[in-house]
């Protein structure tokens, strides 16, 4: 857009997408998040401004927290603190520039926690004159995941190099694919839900990558990609036609 363009749109809600730069195995780009999330937000932000939203997307965060990637090479990372301010910086100058109403997309679950804290931070800095929210880049998905991809892997498997063959497909290396399992603590109990802890990857997955890539396809990647912006389109289409208002996003009194 050029500064016109962004003068004339006057947006009401600004999507953070934030990705990451890091090792995904012997058959995915580095890049990998860092392509779901903009793809994803690209999309949504696209279908939503045709239904008459007006929704700015700023570019894509290709660096963010990889704390427990370090044994592997290039695993590229900012500290958690840094990622913090970062968003706090983002949000601040969002917010300078009148729009009330900021989406972070995230698509690296090592960011997770982080921007959780990240939001307690943001409320407690704007009270009720900004509204800042977190949302995986497949949040608005349905049942789409669990009935496309059933690998349970957690990084480069069938959902990953799905999404990366509909995005980037010369990006993907097919003939590398092989199946990889996960390493499991000798504790069970740390498996456990509501069992928080930093897993070591390259302990938990010696080739950066786990879970099944040949079960890839383009078309469950398609079919993922498009439950995943339609829904977010939706989201973003009511959270730009919500009136601002103390009490937001709760009706007003």
């Amino acid at each position: 857009m050029t500064i016109e363009e962004v003068r004339d749109f006057n947006p009401e809600v600004v999507v953070i997408p934030i990705g990451s730069t890091e090792p995904h195995g012997p058959h995915l780009p580095y890049g990998t998040d860092l392509f779901i999330a903009e793809a994803v937000t690209a999309e949504a932000v696209t279908l939503a401004n045709a239904q008459k939203a007006r929704v700015l997307r700023l570019p894509p965060l290709p660096i963010s927290n990889n704390v427990n990637f370090k044994k592997f090479p290039f695993a590229c990372r900012i500290r958690v603190e840094t990622l913090m301010a970062i968003l706090k910086d983002l949000v601040d100058f969002v917010t300078e520039e009148g729009v009330r109403k900021i989406v972070i997309v995230n698509c690296h679950g090592g960011n997770d926690s982080t921007i959780m804290a990240s939001l307690r931070q943001l409320y407690d800095d704007y009270q009720n004159r900004a509204f800042v929210c977190l949302c995986g880049s497949g949040s608005f998905a349905g049942d789409s995941y669990d009935r496309l991809f059933s690998d349970g892997s957690p990084h480069a498997g069938d959902f990953e190099t799905s999404m990366i063959y509909e995005i980037k497909p010369g990006l993907v290396a097919g003939d590398k694919r092989r199946p990889a399992e996960l390493n499991q603590p000798a504790i069970a109990r740390l498996g456990q839900p509501g069992v928080e802890w930093v897993r070591p990857w390259h302990i938990l997955m010696s080739g950066a990558y786990a879970g099944n890539p040949e079960l890839a396809t383009a078309e469950k990647g398609r079919e993922f990609l498009n439950a995943s912006a339609g829904g977010m389109a939706r989201f973003l289409v009511e959270l730009s036609r919500e009136p601002w208002h103390e009490r937001f996003p709760y009706p007003a009194e």
